[in-house]
């Protein structure tokens, strides 16, 4: 069976903790305390991530340095560079597909890749199943041909979303944090930068500039008529 996956996908022993690399190698780690650090100082372009938390419209389950592999878990080692959102989504997961030359093999995507739940908070949760990602990792060549070209059409979502209820949850949860974000910026009119020429002018009421001009010129005559 070699790299066959298993449908269940079983946690390995409680005594050791399963790690699947990007492209198909796996290393069971056994025994003492092992941290995420360990295994993002020995690969500095990769992120650790629990396998049973990714879930669509949430943050990317990566571990931080000092978090403790728990024993009996399995974890995703996975490539910086293939997120280009913290948020996933089913382009986050079209970018996992493998470009290794060696995985010839089309995907077997059995049963449906999500699982619908209900959180604490009665809000929605639709759960990307373990045992999918590995599929995208370990034998994704051609993970586009079935999925789409393109990762980010409506088709790859419906794909992955295979039921209208689903399609649904997922626009709700994802749609609005896929948009690209650009500043809205007003357009500023001339008239609203233009200075007044009041400025510049005395604004002294011009009955009161009138008035002393004709006092200056009734004083100038009285002493040329003297």
């Amino acid at each position: 069976m070699g790299n066959a996956v298993s449908p269940c996908f079983q946690q390995s022993s409680n005594s050791a903790v399963k790690l699947i690399f990007w492209e198909g190698n796996t290393r069971i780690l056994r025994g003492g305390r092992h941290l995420a650090g360990e295994i993002m100082f020995e690969f500095p372009d990769q992120m650790v991530c629990h396998a049973d938390s990714f879930f669509i419209g949430h943050p990317i389950p990566a571990l931080a340095i000092d978090d403790e592999l728990a024993r009996g878990q399995t974890y995703f080692v996975l490539p910086i560079d293939r997120f280009a959102c913290r948020v996933l989504s089913a382009s986050s997961l079209s970018a996992l597909s493998s470009s290794s030359p060696n995985n010839k093999a089309p995907i077997n995507f059995g049963n449906c890749p999500f699982e619908y739940l209900k959180g604490s908070n009665g809000r929605v949760l639709i759960k990307v199943m373990p045992e999918f990602i590995t599929r995208l990792i370990t034998r994704g060549n051609n993970v586009n041909d079935q999925i789409g070209s393109n990762s980010n059409s409506p088709s790859n979502n419906k794909f992955l979303c295979s039921t209208p209820e689903l399609q649904k949850h997922y626009e709700q949860l994802v749609g609005s944090k896929e948009q690209l974000w650009s500043p809205k910026l007003e357009t500023i009119s001339e008239h609203k930068i233009r200075f007044s020429p009041c400025r510049f002018i005395d604004k002294k009421p011009k009955s009161t500039i009138d008035f002393r001009s004709s006092c200056y010129i009734a004083n100038a005559m009285n002493a040329f008529c003297i």
